[in-house]
């Protein structure tokens, strides 16, 4: 989308031993604990390593994955090259295309408003973009949040359709004559006469609804979103390799490049002339600094426990009815930029990107405080499986 190892528990024995004998037993229940936790780290690492050998292959793209549980790395795997070309392997500190995963983080944003009471999320679209028409006035930024507004795609007026396979080009390829920006997608979706269906009347996954709320963010800070982003968000989590490109075009020092298959062999397809549009895509990251954000989510530092809940919580459509929807593996509902949905009779939050050869999944069990974060710079549409898979290995 644009769109169970168990941890051992290690008891402190609080008084000295006062003969030798019970020194030595607790040197050898020390002994036995360790021993215990290091069998099981093997188990497990070895389980996910046999799991991700599959999409291991010789002279090509990789992945950097990770599992999280109980506020540690308990699992970190990194392999392929993020440069074909000039054979960088891909490291912790590469920086991938978040691709939708960049959905949850203008979520953030909105929410971080919301408490500096800059908007409510009953607050109309017309109130912060009166260049739309009446319709404007039954969108909420909720409806925004949820994918429940109703709007055109805005790829589909910009660019019309698409031919992916001739439009994803090189990284070193001449630019396009044109290159489209956020702004724009709002002025074509401003232009629009009708709305696909009444707001709030059904879900239907929507990256337009995240580049207005894009638009919205810049509207009322007066600063650019990627300045906004890196000011209340990135630098508080002490995200130093997470940034937004737009159409200043910013370096991204250690760039996974992103490939695809092309008769057979792989090809660099980084760029499109949409790269520049955010607000639903443009956030580049790291593996290490996703794990960063993870674990602020367990944590008030950003907003208050009881406005990121709503970010986790279904939305409803009009009838009342709990979002629905069959986009995952799994059926699933969808909250303040991430899908909701369950595994094993457990609660998950996550969510999918993909674009320009980047595929990207972030799950998090949170009752279990167990989270897995996979990036690829390849096609590969197994990485919400392979994410999936690797948190029920550290479930059992």
């Amino acid at each position: 989308m644009k769109f169970s190892g168990v941890i051992a528990r290690h008891t402190i024995i609080g008084r000295i031993a006062t003969i030798k004998i019970r020194a030595m037993m607790a040197g050898c229940m020390f002994l036995a604990a360790s021993t215990c936790v290091s069998v099981q780290a093997q188990t497990l690492g070895g389980r996910l390593n046999k799991l991700l050998d599959d999409w291991k292959e010789k002279n090509a793209p990789g992945m950097a994955a990770t599992l999280v549980r109980n506020g540690r790395i308990e699992y970190r795997r990194v392999f392929g090259f993020a440069d074909l070309g000039a054979r960088t392997p891909i490291t912790p500190d590469t920086q991938f295309l978040l691709a939708s995963l960049t959905k949850q983080f203008t979520a953030m944003a909105i929410m971080i408003l919301a408490e500096r009471h800059k908007l409510q999320f009953d607050d109309t679209l017309a109130k912060f973009c009166p260049e739309f028409p009446a319709y404007a006035r039954t969108i909420t930024i909720r409806n925004l949040l949820n994918h429940t507004a109703g709007l055109t795609e805005y790829e589909e007026l910009l660019v019309g359709k698409v031919d992916y396979d001739s439009y994803f080009q090189s990284s070193k390829s001449l630019p396009a004559a044109h290159e489209f920006t956020a702004a724009e997608a709002l002025q074509a979706l401003s232009r629009q006469e009708k709305l696909r269906f009444p707001p709030g009347d059904k879900f239907e996954y929507s990256n337009s609804g995240y580049v207005l709320l894009g638009q919205i963010i810049e509207r009322l800070t007066g600063e650019r979103y990627a300045e906004f982003l890196k000011e209340t968000i990135f630098d508080p989590l002490g995200m130093h390799d997470t940034l937004v490109v737009d159409e200043r075009k910013q370096k991204v020092p250690r760039l996974a490049l992103g490939y695809a298959k092309r008769d057979g062999k792989w090809q660099d397809v980084t760029y499109s002339p949409e790269n520049a549009v955010y607000g639903e895509d443009g956030i580049y990251g790291t593996i290490n600094d996703l794990y960063k954000w993870d674990q602020a989510l367990y944590t008030e530092r950003l907003v208050s426990r009881s406005t990121l809940e709503m970010a986790f919580t279904p939305g409803h459509t009009n009838d009342g009815n709990e979002i629905r929807m069959d986009l995952l593996s799994r059926p699933s509902s969808y909250g303040f930029g991430w899908f909701i949905s369950g595994l094993h009779g457990e609660k998950v939050v996550e969510h999918s990107g993909g674009w320009s050869g980047y595929n990207t999944h972030i799950l998090r069990l949170p009752s279990r405080q167990l989270t897995v974060i996979v990036l690829t710079n390849s096609s590969n549409e197994d990485v919400p499986d392979i994410a999936e898979q690797m948190a029920e290995i550290a479930m059992r």
